[in-house]
Parts: structure tokens; sequence; C-alpha cells
């Protein structure tokens, strides 16, 4: 049985989910749109180099948008899915530590490790460096640019070219 693929990204307020919070949630399955939420948080124990490099103050008008069914959405989006990401085990922990619980599929599917074993690297590269790498090969990648959508349509965008790379 084959789970469905959910690309994902989450922006945060700091690095330590038992700390800091999700502030923005971006998804996407294969075929739809990349949809992106802001969540309810507070800021109390924010580090500011991680606002400053998520762009969370330049991007303040998004707060007026926050969305407080998101988490009910999302659950059910991700209930029984394969978690697609760039370094997916960040994200399940922060979403794990906000709803207590994993609903997604045990096996998360990281875009990064996985073009260690189809590009022949030797570890792996951050997306901004594996998006470049790709799109120098021909593939037509977006630049990663720390918003949660924005990665999200890279991440998916990744994982096709890596796709492609593997069956050559």
């Amino acid at each position: 049985m084959t789970t469905p693929l959910v690309f994902l990204d989450i922006e945060t307020t700091g690095l330590d989910p038992d700390v800091h919070q999700v502030w923005e949630i971006a998804t996407a399955t294969e075929g739809s749109a990349v949809g992106s939420s802001v969540v309810p948080h507070d800021l109390r124990t924010a580090d500011p180099e991680a606002l400053r490099l998520n762009g969370y103050w330049a991007r303040r008008h998004l707060l007026d948008n926050t969305s407080a069914n998101v988490d009910q959405v999302l659950r059910q989006l991700l209930t029984g899915a394969t978690i697609v990401g760039a370094n997916p085990a960040f994200d399940a922990a922060f979403l794990r530590r906000r709803w207590g619980v994993t609903p997604w599929h045990y096996r998360l599917l990281d875009v990064e490790a996985m073009a260690v074993g189809v590009l022949g690297l030797d570890r792996p590269l951050g997306l901004q460096k594996l998006a470049e790498a790709l799109a120098h090969e021909g593939h037509n990648i977006p630049a990663p640019d720390h918003t949660a959508a924005g990665d999200v349509l890279t991440t998916r965008a990744v994982y096709r070219a890596l796709r492609t790379e593997a069956k050559r």
C-alpha cells in the first residue's frame, strides 16, 4: 500500500521545538497548488536571528491572516501520509510538539538525503545548494526563499528532478 505524499515546510520562531513555535505552515500534494497559513503563536521565546532569517518582520502583513483551524485541516491532510521535505525530521518534531501526536506515516522522505544516493554526493547539501546543482543540470527548480510556500515549491521540484535523475 502506498501512502500519499505531502510536501511540507514550516517556519518557526527558533530551532528548538521545546522552546520555539511554528508560525507558518505550507503544504502541497503532488498535483495541488501550495497552501500556506500563519498559525497562532507568540514571540516570548523567539530567537531574533531565526525571525530575521525567515523574514518574519518583513512578512508581518501575513499575520492578519492567522488561521485558527489550520491545525485540524493539516492533521487531517497528514493522516497516513508520507511527509516530503528538506530535513522533514525538523518539521515533524515541531508538529509533534505542537499536537502531541504524529498522524503521518512513520517514514519521512528527505530530499536532501535522497540526493546523496541519486547524485552520488558524500553528504547532504542544503536545499539552496541542491536546487542550484539540479538547475545546473537543466532542471527547472525555483530558488528557495525561506518562506514555507516557496520552500515547498522548491522541495517538490527537487523531488521531481531527483526522480528523473534516478531513472537515467
